[in-house]
């Protein structure tokens, strides 16, 4: 089978990743896949040197050279499916598969939570997919709310998934960089550091735990930059400046997250699947997440996991006094949601019910 998949964004993010962790497992299997990405310098960064693609002009469907190219692409490639990850290229990529005459099957997947109405013109383009594919059952109830026109044989719902590497131990480690004693226990946050991700509320929490110990580190990139002078201000305000760390991006995240006591998410915005949860449930660690999003379809609170209500300060201290405190709450939370992952999300299965997806009639 010949893929193509279409990194959607400017920047890198979780919908970026799905996209190269997906077409790199297709590889593995024996598939073609070729890759196709905006001119992005962000998207070639992380590219550069690890799979090969190929650059995409404006994707507008106003713009006839952006519809004979990817005509010309579709000629050229023969491939059997076409996967694509923003609801905006959907016009483009149908008109274009109609000037190739290809019968490639057009594949779109729906990253975000959000009631979005198709614009009228394009229903015709959005009724020629070959399938939907929802990453939560949140996301597929919030579009086909106000997209009822679209037949439901052609939607799916598939949760996000990660693959399992060997985390190679290749960067300093977090106890080591910050000198944070082994009997410390250590919370971290994975991800981009922004407001939205709930990191202030997240200090502001902790300010109201400073009696017990704990280290807390954020690994990512700060967005904008000086986000980081903003929270780091925030700690030194409430006074637990000393134990407030910012490791920076790394992508070799796994292995710093295996030094994790504790892995916190509060997002104070409603997520369509996020990827920081199910890296610490991969890694048998503790999570404490919210509860504004499909974080709930797979995270059961008290069972595999802690859910708390967005923004709550007082929910989220609660939650994370009862794991500090108790090591073998955490320890048994962390077990569960490491078999759960294992049963229900490890990623051979998303790849397996994703293929079946590009071989159905």
């Amino acid at each position: 089978m010949k893929v193509i998949l279409i990194f959607p964004g400017k920047v890198w993010g979780g919908a970026e990743q799905y996209v190269l962790d997906l077409g790199n497992a297709l590889r593995s299997l024996g598939h073609s896949v070729v890759f196709m990405a905006r001119n992005s310098t962000a998207v070639r960064q992380r590219l550069e040197g690890k799979v090969e693609y190929q650059l995409m002009p404006s994707l507008s469907i106003l713009n006839i050279f952006s519809v004979k190219h990817m005509a010309n692409v579709l000629k050229e490639q023969n491939a059997d499916v076409i996967h694509v990850h923003d609801t905006s290229f959907v016009p483009l990529i149908t008109i274009a598969k109609y000037f190739s005459k290809s019968n490639v099957k057009i594949i779109l997947t729906r990253h975000i939570a959000r009631s979005s109405k198709v614009f009228p013109l394009y229903i015709p383009a959005f009724k020629k997919l070959h399938h939907i594919v929802f990453v939560s059952e949140l996301s597929r109830m919030l579009w086909y709310k106000v997209n009822s026109w679209m037949p439901e044989e052609k939607m799916c719902v598939i949760h996000n998934s990660i693959p399992f590497t060997s985390a190679l131990n290749t960067q300093e480690s977090i106890r080591t960089k910050f000198n944070i004693d082994k009997e410390i226990p250590l919370l971290i946050f994975t991800g981009r550091i922004r407001r939205s991700k709930g990191c202030a509320v997240l200090i502001e929490t902790l300010a109201e735990l400073k009696a017990h110990s704990f280290a807390m580190v954020f690994v990512g990139t700060c967005k904008p930059k000086d986000y980081k002078e903003k929270l780091i201000n925030l700690s030194r305000k409430y006074g637990i400046e000393d134990r407030i760390f910012f490791y920076g991006f790394s992508d070799n995240v796994r292995s710093l997250i295996k030094e994790a006591d504790i892995g916190v998410a509060p997002s104070i915005v409603r997520e369509a699947c996020p990827l920081s949860p199910m890296e610490f449930m991969l890694t048998g660690k503790c999570i404490i997440a919210t509860n504004n999003g499909a974080q709930p379809e797979y995270i059961f609170s008290g069972k595999n996991g802690l859910l708390v209500n967005p923004g709550d300060k007082e929910d989220l201290a609660k939650a994370i006094k009862s794991v500090l405190v108790n090591p073998k709450l955490r320890n048994e939370l962390g077990e569960n949601a490491q078999q759960y992952f294992n049963k229900y999300m490890r990623y051979e299965k998303f790849v397996g019910n994703i293929c079946r997806i590009y071989e159905s009639v």
